[in-house]
């Protein structure tokens, strides 16, 4: 007797057991099929699937299947009339996907048709869970989801992969890809708040609030400290986390875009986010010892990241600061660079990271001036931040952001000037 034959059997077998089991855990024996009708569906498709090779055609195969699908059928349509509550039909769907993988198991693709098999089992066994997941999506999420997979993989493969300016630096293809990257990693954030709840406490708000949006999250904690009274410890906490996260959001930005730049990149970066670390711990300690709470009386809000107009701004925005720093490059090289830093960092530190990643690659000379291009922009925005939050929040935020700030602010300019 074959051995392998025999394996593949068993595989087969093995895949009706463990998808009869969880239909009939899941049905109770009221449906038309329990344990022992799916190891047959799997037996009769292994057998016909075994046929179909050893004869050479795969119409008996597609014969079976055809039975198969007809018998499910009208097993459906007998318990529709006997049962008014009858509803649905994934049993009958994986009783001919059972069928299915039976055959496969005996075709050379026993190892794939297990892996299918217990994805399909758990599937269906996480049918609450994944109703419920899906009840929890508002229509804008599943608008902007669809924009982000549409824009990835409808609107990238169409755009022209060189580039198409008199400068040579814009990449229609490049520079979307990179839309689509920040534009992840912001819904990888949004997800993460809408899932753990931003009222759980400065932490988990500031932390994901600073991966969305540094600013935004800025403009929130500016914007319920008008809001809320004796909270202003704790919304400078969250502040400092989201500030912190910067950082850190921007070390990736660079490991993933020029990597040459991050061994000096990395450094500076760290300590600056260990200083924003250390500052966040002083200030939810004043929180927890003042008469407010370290945790957020109600929930901050975030917008949806990731909006069609939103993207195509952010590469308009990318395109220009590309298009400027090739100009510094070559007109106005070293200080034109440091002062594009310090106005479009300001606004967006993601977007001039983007940009000066392109410029003068294999120079070490150039690498140097880049990272300290990145430090300055890091600290112009941070001192952009206060400045937002100066102007919506309360006084006592100012009072107490002040200092936080001023201390971020001389690391990052020592940084910047030992850098080496």
């Amino acid at each position: 007797m074959d051995l392998k034959l025999l394996q593949a059997l068993g595989t087969a077998l093995f895949i009706g057991a463990l998808v009869g089991t969880e239909r009939s855990k899941h049905q109770q024996s009221e449906g038309f099929a329990g344990l022992r009708t799916f190891i047959l569906f799997a037996e009769l498709g292994a057998v016909l699937g075994w046929l179909s090779v050893t004869l050479g055609s795969h119409a008996l195969f597609a014969t079976g299947l055809v039975c198969v699908t007809i018998v499910v059928a009208a097993a459906y349509v007998v318990q529709k009339r006997s049962r008014e509550d009858t509803s649905g039909t994934t049993t009958e769907i994986a009783a001919i996907v059972v069928y299915v993988l039976g055959g496969m198991s005996m075709t050379g693709y026993a190892t794939l048709s297990v892996a299918l098999g217990i994805a399909t089992a758990a599937l269906l066994a996480t049918k609450e869970a994944l109703h419920q997941g899906v009840r929890r999506i508002s229509h804008v999420e599943l608008l902007a989801t669809l924009r982000l997979l549409f824009a990835s993989f409808i609107v990238l493969p169409l755009l022209p992969q060189r580039t198409i300016d008199p400068l040579g630096v814009i990449n229609p293809h490049k520079l979307w890809l990179l839309v689509i990257l920040i534009s992840a990693l912001s819904m990888v954030g949004y997800i993460a708040v809408r899932a753990l709840g931003a009222a759980r406490g400065v932490l988990v708000t500031g932390f994901f609030g600073g991966i969305v949006s540094s600013t935004a999250a800025t403009l929130t904690f500016a914007r319920q400290s008008r809001e809320t009274e004796g909270a202003a410890n704790a919304l400078v906490a969250g502040t400092l986390i989201s500030w912190t996260v910067m950082f850190l959001r921007v070390i990736v930005l660079v490991a993933l875009l020029r990597w040459s730049l991050l061994p000096k990149a990395i450094g500076p970066l760290m300590l600056l986010g260990l200083v924003g670390g250390g500052l966040c711990i002083w200030a939810l300690r004043r929180a927890h010892g003042a008469a407010g709470t370290a945790l957020l009386p109600r929930e901050a809000s975030f917008s949806n990241p990731f909006k069609l107009m939103s993207a195509i701004k952010f590469a308009l925005v990318f395109a220009a600061i590309l298009g400027a720093a090739k100009l510094v490059e070559r007109h106005a090289p070293g200080g034109g660079l440091y002062w594009l830093s310090v106005i479009a960092g300001s606004t967006d530190v993601d977007a001039l990271v983007l940009s000066i990643s392109e410029i003068g690659r294999n120079d070490v000379a150039m690498d140097l001036m880049l990272v300290r291009s990145i430090l300055i922009a890091a600290v112009a925005n941070t001192i952009f931040k206060f400045g937002l939050a100066a102007f919506l929040g309360t006084k006592e935020l100012l009072r107490l952001l002040m200092p936080a700030t001023l201390v971020m602010a001389a690391v990052g300019l020592g940084l910047i000037a030992f850098v080496r």
